[in-house]
């Protein structure tokens, strides 16, 4: 899925691309697309920043286009009822959902607390990796020895434990009022963590 923030790089794109079983442009972020020479499967949104609808209908009749209109939910929000509605994903990675406008990111992770627990959801661009952590989708990061990881709740969060770490976490309460982790360490080349309640977000940054 491709929003419309700061655009992903074209390697990115090809690379996430080739592996998904959809393509979606979320509004605006068919011009990513369209500038690396990709094609989504869809277009969702309300169209406020794609522009080119009758002149794609004509050109790329596969393309399925959705317009929708309702301004009391955000584009990344309806493009993930579409997923959820017409698709068996399990697995959503979001590309340009970072960077750009502050209140656009924030309001995409706060979206993406309402998102099926089940599913593993991670947002990706040049700079960082951020995966949603649920009771159902404890992470599993692999070969990323001395890589620095946060560990964000945006609600309280139970039974949060970790391992391979440099200060582990242990049956630990992470709250955005209380206690968070900010710039652990991957102290192992195989990162586990996970919560009994609630949602997490672990920050990467790409490169250590």
């Amino acid at each position: 899925m491709v929003l419309n923030g700061s655009p992903p790089s074209e390697e990115l794109l090809r690379w996430r691309t080739e592996e998904a079983d959809h393509v979606l442009a979320v509004d605006g972020g068919w011009h990513a697309l369209r500038h690396a020479n990709l094609l989504p499967d869809a277009v969702i949104g309300d169209f406020d920043s794609f522009d080119e609808a009758e002149r794609v209908r004509k050109e790329f009749p596969s393309i399925a286009l959705h317009h929708f209109e309702n301004q009391d939910r955000t584009d990344f929000q309806k493009a993930c009822d579409w997923v959820a509605d017409f698709t068996q994903t399990k697995c959503l990675t979001v590309l340009g959902g970072l960077g750009n406008r502050s209140d656009h990111f924030l309001s995409n992770l706060f979206a993406a607390m309402q998102v099926n627990v089940s599913w593993v959801l991670s947002f990706d661009d040049e700079r960082e990796w951020i995966r949603r952590i649920t009771p159902s989708t404890p992470l599993v990061l692999n070969g990323r020895k001395g890589a620095t990881i946060s560990l964000l709740p945006l609600v309280d969060c139970f039974g949060v434990q970790s391992s391979g770490l440099s200060w582990e976490i242990t049956n630990a309460n992470l709250s955005p009022a209380t206690s968070f982790s900010q710039s652990n360490q991957c102290e192992t080349d195989e990162v586990r963590i996970e919560c009994a309640k609630g949602t997490l977000f672990a920050v990467v940054p790409k490169g250590l």
